[in-house]
Order: structure tokens, then sequence, then C-alpha cells
């Protein structure tokens, strides 16, 4: 029934005309906002992390706009999932594709690192639309028959979904045959390695980095841009040289994500509202303040 209930509330939404429905997410976002207290101080701590240059103002009009932006995305999805193939390729502009393709053409596969920019799950599905045999590692959902449908939903166009709780010993092989790998390296990892993102350490994964320096496996970024405030995107592809070894296995992997992390400031610093602040990405300092007020009694 939960099922039946996902797909129907799809439809109705699919029925409206993509640009209101994301209207309409927008404002439902920004009421959420003022009702949603615990996301709402998330996201206002991590802009004052980030932006201390700023006033209070000017953080609170972009956080607002942080969830106008989740709500217009959640509302495009019965679009994104359900559309025709051309009528999204129609919305996309593509660019940097061509240096892709030739590290594709090598035969060895990439990884390709993303964040949870704009409308991230139209940037994953543009992969597999494109025509590449695009694998995704993700973190299911715990609502079990909305990660059933939605997973569905992002294999439509070719692509291969692996749950990071199921290990890698597969990840290899999909190298040698060609694929390439989507990761998010924008969440909290509680196993990952403290690493600068947006100027300030966070815990991330190094999956990219180890197999770049094991295996000379290349590495890109890719971003989807949104283009003004309606459904037209622009997927942006950029390589990621992986360094010389120094011979020090853990400063190789710390500088490449480095690298991979510090490639995606300016393109949220162009539009801080387009990036998913309500998440706790600076968990470890967050864990630290604690600590520091628990022993000296003071932040």
């Amino acid at each position: 029934m939960q099922t039946i209930l996902i797909q129907v509330v799809f439809w109705l939404i699919r029925c409206l005309p993509v640009r209101l429905a994301g209207a309409l997410g927008a404002g439902l976002g920004r009421a959420g906002f003022y009702l949603d207290n615990r996301h709402r101080s998330v996201t206002l701590c991590n802009l004052a992390r980030i932006y201390p240059q700023h006033d209070r103002q000017w953080r609170r009009h972009k956080a607002r706009e942080s969830f106008a932006e989740l709500g217009r995305t959640t509302f495009e999805l019965p679009h994104v999932f359900l559309r025709s193939r051309s009528f999204l390729r129609s919305r996309v502009q593509i660019d940097g594709e061509q240096a892709f393709r030739e590290a594709m053409q090598e035969g060895h596969g990439v990884f390709l690192a993303a964040c949870h920019h704009s409308n991230w799950e139209m940037g994953g599905l543009m992969i597999s639309l494109l025509g590449y045999k695009s694998i995704i590692i993700y973190k299911p959902l715990r609502q079990a028959p909305l990660e059933s449908y939605l997973k569905r939903c992002r294999k439509r166009f070719g692509a291969c979904l692996r749950s990071r709780l199921d290990g890698l010993r597969w990840l290899p092989k999909a190298l040698k045959d060609g694929a390439p790998i989507s990761i998010m390296i924008d969440q909290h990892q509680s196993n990952g390695v403290p690493i600068p993102f947006l100027g300030h350490l966070a815990n991330t994964t190094t999956l990219p980095a180890s197999f770049a320096f094991k295996h000379g496996t290349p590495v890109f970024g890719v971003a989807l841009h949104r283009i003004g405030k309606g459904f037209h995107f622009r997927l942006q592809f950029w390589p990621i040289p992986t360094p010389e070894s120094s011979g020090d296995k853990n400063a190789d992997y710390y500088h490449l994500m480095h690298d991979i992390s510090r490639s995606f400031e300016d393109i949220i610093h162009q539009r801080p509202e387009l990036w998913l602040w309500p998440h706790r990405r600076w968990r470890i300092l967050e864990q630290e303040q604690q600590l520091c007020e628990i022993v000296h009694g003071t932040p």
C-alpha cells in the first residue's frame, strides 16, 4: 500500500508542469524552514561556520533558500523519474564530456566524485542517460517501500546501484569492465579520514584515492548546475589529476581527496543555496566542541 501511495503521489505531481511543481516544492521548502527547528539549526550553524564574514540576515536568507532548493528538487523528482529520455536530455547542457569520454575509452573505468548539489538525482541519472554503464554507490533508505521504488527509478536508463553497505569486492571487476563509478564525497563518513571540506575538517571517504593510486583509475568531478530557478541545468565534468606518489599511502590519499573536495568549493560558493546545508557534514568538529565543553565547562 505504501508503494502504491508513493506511485500515486508521483503521478499526480508528474501531471503538473515541471516549473509549477518546482515552485510548489520551493514554497513548501520555505515553510519547512520555519517548521523544522532541528534542520534549521543545523543549516544555520553550518553556514555560520563556513561564512563567518557574512551577517546573520545573509545566512538566514541562504538557509531559507537552501530549504527551498531541497523542496524544489523533491517536487521535481516525479518528472526526473517518469519523463522521457528526450525531455530530460533537452533540459541539460553538457560541459567537459569530451575529456571524460576519452578517459572512458581507455577501458579502465573512471571514478566520478559528486556532491549533493542542485538536483543531484537528475545529475546521477544523466550519466546512464548519456549512454554510460553507470554504477552508483549509494546509501539505501530505511523505508523499504520508498527505497524499492526509488531504486527502480534510478535504474531506468541502465544504471546499476550498489549499496555502500555491501562491501567492495565487486569494484575491481567493474573498473576492469570500464564502468564509471559515481560516489558522493560530501557526506559524513564515520570511518572516513578528516579532510578539509570548504575549509574545515570533515570525515571523508578515501575510496577514489585508493583506486587512483593502486590501479591508476582516473578521477573526475561532476556537478549539476541549476540555471536560474527553473528545470534547466548544466552538467559539468572536470578531471582531477592524481599526483605522483610520495611513498606514504595515507599522505597520498589525503592530498588527492583534499584536491577533490577543494574542486567543489567554487561551485558551492557561487550559489550556496544549491548545496545540502541541513546535513551535519562537520560532525567531528561538533563532537570536539562538545567534548571541550564537558572537560572545561566552556565552549
